[in-house]
């Protein structure tokens, strides 16, 4: 593409057509993906493209909008690259790898294109994005594909040098700079991987802090027989994948943890003498199980003897002692 690059807007197009033609652009511009539209009232757009050393630069302004890149639209275009995002304007939420990042103006965010993501934005937004093939981004980040979809906040830190740098570049491409464009692009990419690199250890911890509260939720709920990941998901604001990969992240599973919990919950009851007249399916039912048979079962794989026959023994012991 020439160093002047293009520049399109839906004004250019009729208004039942644009859509589509944002979508063609779109894919040709940056990878394929399909566009869905959530304006109030007629979808627009715009974007400018130009090169610049060795990337490309994008601004995207755009009404409420979801884009989706699936592993069909992958398997199709086949494009390896990645995307650093300048958010200029408006909020978007973008997921990728189970991870989801909340972009306020100022932030950025690394977005690969090897992956399936989703980017939503319920009203209009203004985006910067730096086309990177992967050789380049490989040289400044070990593994990018662990640093997609991370919120890098443009007001603090690293963040805040890497977003007072990218928001320099303007909607045409810059012209009589003092340094040659492979520095200023060798500087973004130093700015980003220190931002990241800084974020990683914060990163961490608040997914280890939501963990927690997934923990303490699924506590306070097991008693629900229909308690699901997408109750659990909903009542924090997640997406049922994110929450899938914090439980995995964790060595186990969603299923592992509420049976668990509800396991722990009988045997305290069997235990506890006040409830030797409730038979054991009542005791299932309180904490959550469906039907006796399958308590039972989970029971006998977790401590060695049915329910039925662990109270027998603690009764036992009891008259015993």
């Amino acid at each position: 593409m020439s160093k002047g690059g293009l520049s399109w807007s839906t004004d250019q197009s009729s208004s039942e057509h644009s859509l589509r033609q944002w979508q063609e652009l779109v894919t040709e511009t940056f990878v394929a993906c399909s566009i869905k539209s959530l304006a109030a009232e007629d979808f627009n757009a715009s974007l400018t493209h130009y090169a610049f050393g060795s990337v490309g630069v994008q601004e995207v302004r755009s009404s409420g909008s979801q884009i989706e890149r699936t592993r069909e639209h992958i398997r199709r275009d086949r494009k390896d690259g990645y995307f650093v995002i300048q958010q200029r304007a408006g909020r978007v939420a973008i997921e990728q790898h189970g991870r989801i990042a909340i972009a306020t103006p100022g932030d950025c965010i690394l977005l690969s294109a090897k992956a399936p993501y989703s980017i939503r934005a319920q009203e209009q937004f203004v985006g910067l994005s730096m086309s990177v093939s992967s050789q380049i981004l490989q040289s400044w980040l070990p593994d990018p594909e662990q640093m997609t979809a991370r919120r890098i906040e443009g007001e603090s830190g690293w963040g805040r040098a890497l977003s007072a740098t990218l928001a320099n570049f303007p909607e045409t491409a810059p012209q009589g700079l003092a340094l040659p464009e492979f520095l200023v692009v060798e500087q973004v990419m130093a700015q980003l991987a220190i931002a990241l690199g800084s974020d990683t250890s914060s990163a961490t911890r608040h997914q280890q802090a939501l963990f927690k509260r997934l923990e303490e939720t699924l506590s306070d709920r097991h008693r629900e027989p229909d308690f699901d990941p997408s109750q659990l998901a909903e009542q924090h604001g997640l997406s049922k994948r994110y929450v899938h990969l914090l439980f995995a992240r964790a060595g186990t599973s969603f299923g592992k943890e509420l049976t668990r919990v509800r396991l722990e919950s009988a045997r305290r009851l069997l235990e506890d003498h006040r409830f030797d007249r409730v038979d054991i399916m009542e005791i299932a039912l309180r904490c959550g199980f469906r039907d006796s048979n399958g308590f039972s079962k989970r029971f006998r794989g977790q401590y060695g003897y049915p329910p039925s026959t662990y109270r027998q023994r603690l009764e036992g012991a009891r008259a015993l002692g």
